[in-house]
């Protein structure tokens, strides 16, 4: 890969439009799976165009209190009232997810 065909590679993997019938070539064999079902849709275009739309209001109500999410925020920006074993599967957690280091000092910075 170079600097010079990055454009193209861009364009056939849909990040750019295609330019050329080889990176819409491309494009069709990577993203020949898609197929968009349409059925049972239906557009009223008297409704719309009458503005007789009625919008349907979904609201979002969450279980829980803000009251009583305010104490974990805290912990986790401190950690200090944190139990010795959440701590420690806290650790273990951030090393797995390093690539198994265990906690050592970082590269550079002995």
């Amino acid at each position: 890969m170079t600097a010079e065909l990055m454009p193209e590679w861009l364009a056939s993997t849909g990040f750019l439009f295609p330019t050329n019938e080889l990176e819409l070539a491309r494009f069709e064999k990577i993203y020949a799976e898609e197929a968009t079902d349409l059925a049972g849709f239906e557009v009223d275009c008297d409704q719309i165009l009458a503005r007789n739309l009625h919008a349907k209001i979904v609201r979002f109500e969450p279980k829980t209190k803000p009251e009583n999410i305010a104490a974990l925020k805290m912990v986790a920006r401190k950690g200090s009232s944190l139990p010795k074993h959440i701590q420690d599967k806290i650790k273990k957690n951030q090393d797995e997810r390093n690539g198994g280091a265990n906690g050592g000092p970082e590269k550079g910075t002995e």
